[in-house]
């Protein structure tokens, strides 16, 4: 046996540290341990990828146990059974109390194992899968550094199993397809691979393996560093692979490919982004409820990037000691000293998730993006939210492998908080892993502020009926207010559905408002307008693999002709002495023409919430005149009052910018002593929108180029049509590349004036 470093330098330290910090990390090892020396399995390991609560029990001899058993008629038990995380509680149980029953449980498990499970043609599909035989070598070996110092180790055993370690080195080698190349699979195997050739001094293998991580890494890995499959449990279980294999490298002093480094610093960052203020994975597509803020500290150290540092965690995880030791904790330490906690809205662009950040915690993830894998759900334009560590809307959750209706139900659309059409699917699940129609995300854009944040997004799953289904977030920050806008496009009538699915608590149906009460969090979510059907339901919903619970859904139902808006306000509380909220839909009119335009052509919401008030209101997409496009020729102005108004400004300086052969005006923009806002842009021969928000910048985007000047308002105009931007004359010219990095539309306009 090779003399490798892998894991803590002193097991005995970690379980002594473990103890006296996490002795709830103790009790539950050794109540998975003594029901292990009873030959009773269940798989409830933090990082269990497919947790089993209900026990299997065999007899007493150790022969009785069927190491291929697959009960409850889901194969995910017998591969669990042979990743042997039963063999690392066992071997951490006799660290934490020395008794000697508990290496006599592993020492005939895995004689009986290495005895009777043979690698044949068969068993290659389940206890010998590849993915199970990697991280079963990884398991072994944790194993082995944990029993170091114990009798048990006789110099037989350990050459029987590194015989055996030797046969998985070599079907690991062998064991390669192409479709390991981009899955989570390949990173799984390959990392037992690397760790079997520090082990077993297989330079062969260590290079092997390493090239195909580097390889899968380049594929599987966005630009953003969110893993492809769009799972963020895959996405941990990936890096927490590849952390193994750079700090095994590290403390053995070899060299990786660079790609390697890199791409586990790049999924550290997404994950830092990607996780609820609680330091919680979202239950997007097959994912858990997991605690993953251990993943962030290993990487923290190992890259000395103290912008990984998670919220909350001010000593090493139980996971990060028997892992890296307790000697690591004056490192991170350290790291604190100089970390910033994460508060500002982030966008993952090429994953397509959004993550915005208020007070209190507060948060708000929007999905519009790719499928991914067979692990990806139905969920385009989903939406989650929570405050105060308590999730208020929630992802359905996967719950199952199984192909069996409550898999298909659970990856729908109708199992996620977004709209539907018709009462059809805009992509539909054909079983357990595969679909007949997927729908194509068009990933809209996104703008971050201090007073308020905007995304949006759309997707082509009603391509055939003609439609086009797009959402639009306003998340009113100082107000933890979120206002949805959602749009449907297209002739005829159509029945229009919004879902919305409620975390743990208590919920209630008033009117057109669901009040929301959990352990000491409350909120409410009102469905602004008229015709509209609530009907709030039981649903079911999983946190984690193999749990079912029955939470509450809400499901909105109108029914609209051509184009038309959906408003609903989302009120996020701390607890139930925040002020309630009231929102209510404003009438917006052309105040020359003194008519008020319909809920097609443009929507005006007003929210009050103690003492403040903010007016937040849409733009039409598109106009609706036919034969061809009404372009914007609107001012929006900001009174006392109850209307919104769009009019003519009194006053305005041109600027005039060529654009082709059409002409574009922009008047300028203005705030008069009465905090009133005059805006007009006129446009021919172009699909175009506004965007304005009071933070003293003018900008327009174009070409990837900010433009901009002081005192006035921020005006976004954004063309579908590629143009060019000359300098503006007469005004002051800033040019950087846009925050978006690509032409974008930003519909809305937002005022801290009082209406």
């Amino acid at each position: 046996m090779n003399e490798s470093r892998l894991w803590c330098p002193d097991p005995a330290a970690a379980a002594q540290a473990c103890a006296a910090q996490y002795p709830q990390d103790r009790a539950h090892t050794l109540e998975i341990a003594d029901e292990i020396c009873q030959h009773i399995f269940t798989f409830r390991d933090h990082w269990e990828m497919e947790r089993v609560r209900t026990p299997v029990a065999f007899g007493a001899e150790v022969s009785s146990i069927d190491w291929a058993l697959v009960p409850f008629g889901d194969p995910e038990w017998v591969y669990a059974m042979n990743r042997h995380t039963s063999f690392v509680n066992l071997a951490k149980a006799w660290l934490y109390t020395g008794e000697a029953i508990y290496a006599d449980t592993f020492a005939a498990l895995v004689d009986d194992w290495i005895s009777r499970v043979p690698l044949t043609e068969q068993s290659s599909t389940d206890t010998w899968r590849s993915l199970e035989a990697g991280l079963r070598a990884a398991n072994w070996l944790r194993v082995l550094r944990l029993f170091h110092s114990s009798s048990i180790l006789t110099p037989e055993r350990q050459k029987q199993i590194d015989a055996c370690l030797a046969v998985h080195g070599e079907y690991l080698a062998s064991a390669f397809h192409d479709f390991h190349r981009l899955s989570n699979w390949g990173v799984l195997q390959d990392h037992g691979l690397y760790l079997l050739g520090l082990h077993l001094n297989r330079e062969d293998w260590c290079t092997l393996a390493a090239e195909r991580i580097a390889q899968n890494l380049h594929f599987s890995v966005f630009a953003d560093g969110s893993h492809w499959e769009q799972s963020p449990l895959y996405h941990c279980e990936v890096l927490q692979c590849v952390l193994d294999v750079l700090w095994a490298a590290k403390q053995n002093s070899r060299t990786l490919p660079a790609g390697i480094g890199e791409k586990a610093h790049s999924l550290c960052r997404a994950l830092r982004i990607w996780l609820k203020p609680n330091g919680h994975l979202l239950m997007q597509s097959d994912s858990d409820d997991v605690d993953a803020r251990d993943l962030l500290v290993s990487g923290a150290l190992l890259f000395q990037d103290a912008s990984l540092c998670p919220e909350g965690i001010s000593a090493l995880c139980a996971e990060n000691l028997w892992d890296l030791g307790p000697e690591q904790q004056a490192a991170y330490s350290a790291l604190l000293s100089s970390a910033q906690p994460l508060h500002s809205s982030r966008m993952l662009p090429d994953s397509g998730n959004c993550m915005l950040r208020g007070g209190e915690d507060s948060y708000v993830h929007m999905h519009c993006g790719c499928l991914g894998s067979g692990h990806g759900h139905a969920d385009l334009l989903h939406v989650d939210a929570g405050i105060a560590g308590e999730d208020v809307l929630i992802d359905s959750g996967r719950y199952t492998y199984v192909n069996t209706p409550l898999r298909r139900e659970l990856k729908s659309p109708a199992a996620h908080n977004t709209t539907r059409v018709d009462d059809l699917d805009f992509s539909t699940c054909l079983d357990s892993w595969g679909y007949s129609a997927l729908a194509i995300p068009i990933k809209g854009d996104h703008r971050f502020t201090d007073p308020a944040d905007y995304v949006s997004g759309a997707h082509l799953g009603y391509l055939k009926q003609g439609l086009l289904p797009m959402r639009k977030l306003v998340f009113l920050k100082e107000l933890n207010v979120l206002l949805l806008f959602d749009q449907l496009f297209g002739e005829g009538r159509h029945t229009f559905e919004q879902n919305f699915h409620f975390g743990e608590g208590k919920t209630a149906l008033e009117g057109s408002t669901v009040y929301w009460k959990g352990q000491h969090a409350c909120a409410a979510l009102q469905c602004l307008g008229s015709d509209a059907q609530l009907r709030l339901h039981p649903a079911p919903y999983s946190r984690e693999y193999n749990t079912l619970l029955e939470g509450s859904a809400l499901t909105v139902q109108r029914t609209a002709e051509h184009f038309n808006w959906f408003v609903t306000a989302l009120h996020l509380m701390p607890d139930a002495c925040t002020a309630p909220m009231h929102a209510e839909l404003l009438p917006v009119s052309k105040l020359r023409a003194g008519v008020t335009l319909p809920d097609a052509q443009a929507q005006a919401v007003r929210v009050t919430v103690g003492e403040k008030k903010l007016c937040c209101s849409g733009l039409p997409f598109r106009g609706h005149q036919r034969g061809r496009p009404a372009f914007f020729r609107r001012i929006l102005r900001l009174r006392q009052g109850t209307s919104l108004w769009l009019c003519t400004p009194p006053r305005a300086l041109p600027c005039v910018v060529s654009f082709f052969s059409h002409l574009l005006r922009f008047l300028s923009y203005s705030i008069s002593q009465h905090k009133k806002l005059h805006a007009q842009h006129l446009v021919d021969g172009a699909d175009m929108e506004l965007f304005a928000f009071s933070d003293n910048l003018f900008c327009l985007y174009q070409d990837q180029t900010l433009i901009r000047t002081q005192r006035i308002v921020s005006v976004g105009i954004v063309s579908r049509q590629p143009v060019r931007v000359p300098k503006l004359q007469g005004v002051e010219n800033h040019s950087s590349h846009s925050p978006s990095g690509y032409c974008s539309t930003l519909p809305f306009a937002l005022s801290s004036f009082g209406l």
